[in-house]
């Protein structure tokens, strides 16, 4: 069930054009409508899961769209079309090419194109769409360049320059949670995960692995990374030391990664990732002693908040319809 925000518009809304944005996530599917300044004027959210499945054939998907859409019709705003940002790989042609998180069976544009006929259907990698929106309206306005992060259920990176955001030739650039860590950073890390041989990162930097591996370490089942960063605060070591670790695995790949590609700022979004704490804080010392040279680019939080992958897949839509 879509529980619908109380927002109102400063304005009236009547002739008002706006684009329907979804901001899907592993575990929050979030719709709204957004206008071309990137104001929410009506938003919604359901669960992501649905009987342990998550958005199975994207049928939450569809019905956060339909309801928005109707929603538009009812405020007597022009839907000028849908913009949608997944948790998944996707190529130049808008088409998802992984099943890491969503369930899904069937392409996304060809479900939503129904709902807006005639107008523009944009899928785009959620955090690409997160970049997005810091470029144009949060930290990154005043960047040439910035590596943004965006750190939440799982985790995920790309790369902004000069406004454009990099997806890279298969639309995979930059893959920083399946980057195979060192086994020094845990040697009872079980080699049969994923039938790998060494962790990477997303196993240890993410709300779902942090909270996965509290869970394994003490037998209390829990299900958000806010939990056990509520019991770190509140003395638990095990919690503590998870943390401490998961902020050093990120330090550490994000100086293997501005190495790479020298941007002027490096900003962390998502729900974990601008929280703070003793993850952001041992991120912070391991990226200092991991990147010793003078300059280095300093991290950013990013501004938006839990909106940016929402604005951003509306300035996906908004940016096309303009040219």
């Amino acid at each position: 069930m879509a529980t619908l925000s109380t927002r109102t518009p400063l304005s009236p809304t009547e002739g008002i054009r706006v684009a329907v944005a979804l901001d899907i996530g592993g575990t929050t599917l979030v719709a709204g409508l957004v206008t071309a300044d990137g104001t929410v004027l009506r938003s919604a959210s359901r669960p992501t899961a649905e009987h342990g499945r998550r958005d199975p054939g994207l049928a939450g998907t569809v019905a956060m769209a339909r309801e928005m859409t109707e929603l538009a019709a009812a405020l007597d705003a022009e839907v000028i079309g849908i913009g949608a940002g997944f948790p998944e790989f996707v190529n130049a042609e808008e088409k998802l090419t992984s099943h890491d998180v969503l369930d899904w069976t069937a392409q996304p544009a060809d479900l939503l194109a129904p709902l807006a006929p005639g107008r523009p259907v944009v899928v785009e990698s959620d955090v690409r769409c997160g970049a997005l929106a810091e470029a144009r309206f949060g930290v990154g306005r005043e960047l040439n360049s910035f590596l943004y992060i965006s750190l939440g259920t799982g985790l995920s990176a790309t790369f902004v320059q000069r406004g454009q955001v990099w997806a890279g030739h298969r639309g995979e650039a930059l893959a920083l949670g399946s980057w195979e860590l060192p086994a020094s950073v845990d040697p009872t890390f079980s080699a049969s995960v994923r039938d790998r041989r060494g962790p990477n990162l997303e196993d240890y930097v993410s709300g779902a692995a942090v909270a996965a591996r509290y869970t394994a370490a003490t037998g209390t089942d829990v299900t958000e990374a806010r939990e056990v960063a509520t019991r770190a605060a509140a003395g638990d070591r095990t919690a503590a030391a998870l943390l401490t670790t998961a902020g050093r695995a990120l330090g550490t790949a994000l100086a293997w990664t501005v190495s790479l590609l020298d941007p002027e700022a490096i900003v962390i979004g998502g729900g974990l990732g601008t929280a703070g704490g003793l993850l952001h804080d041992a991120a912070q010392e391991a990226y200092a002693e991991a990147s010793p040279r003078p300059g280095r680019p300093p991290l950013r939080c990013a501004e938006l908040g839990n909106r940016s992958g929402l604005v951003g897949a509306a300035l996906t839509v908004w940016e096309q319809a303009s040219g």
